[in-house]
């Protein structure tokens, strides 16, 4: 009985473990990254989130924007896109492509920063719209940043009107899911006037 009882203890000792938790994913930066001065609030394993959590604003292609400007500017909206380059020495600009269109990213008072590791990623950006005259000096300065040569910042010449986003929040890596639209929002929605259809109530700028 004694017996018994002593392999029943043990047992009961080495069930826990043997049942250990599976590993938790990174919660910090790994020693091979190139962090620069970028302090992430979360850094999982496919996201990553600098100056502050998205809140889910408007989501705007960036064709759509450049094509309509000054409707845009100074608008608060979420742009998406591929990070194509980012300023080598502290992180504190990055440029961002959907499709064809190129749009430098700069962040809200010099709050916060990227990594300067971080291009060819996915990013999620939500800020506001900028037109901007970047000056002769200004373009200097970031073709500099790049890294370009010598010739190539002597062939900058003037001032040149840009499009441009000041990000409050920044998400690298896996975009946020969509929002379910609700069950016939948007249809059957009748003109005042003419009591017609607005054939499917077209959504005003999602992207």
């Amino acid at each position: 009985m004694r017996h018994l009882i002593s392999a029943v203890l043990v047992a009961a000792f080495a069930l826990p473990s043997l049942a250990q938790d599976p590993p938790k994913p990174p919660t910090k930066p790994s020693a091979d990254r190139k962090m620069g001065l970028a302090k992430p609030l979360v850094f999982e394993k496919g996201k990553e989130v600098y100056g502050a959590p998205l809140k889910g604003l408007k989501h705007l292609r960036l064709k759509r924007i450049a094509k309509r400007q000054k409707k845009w500017n100074g608008k608060k909206l979420q742009i998406r896109g591929e990070i194509t380059s980012v300023c080598p020495k502290k992180g504190c600009w990055m440029m961002v492509k959907e499709g064809a269109q190129t749009v430098r990213v700069r962040f809200t008072d010099y709050a916060f920063f990227v990594p300067l590791d971080c291009a060819k990623q996915r990013v999620t950006a939500e800020g506001t719209v900028t037109v901007k005259v970047e000056t002769e000096a200004e373009r200097r300065h970031y073709a500099e940043d790049a890294g370009k040569s010598k010739e190539e910042i002597e062939k900058i010449t003037g001032d040149k009107v840009l499009l441009s986003f000041t990000a409050d929040a920044v998400q690298i890596g896996k975009p946020p899911a969509k929002k379910k639209a609700k069950a016939g929002k948007g249809k059957g929605k009748q003109d005042d006037k003419t009591g017609k259809g607005d054939k499917g109530g077209k959504s005003g700028g999602q992207g």
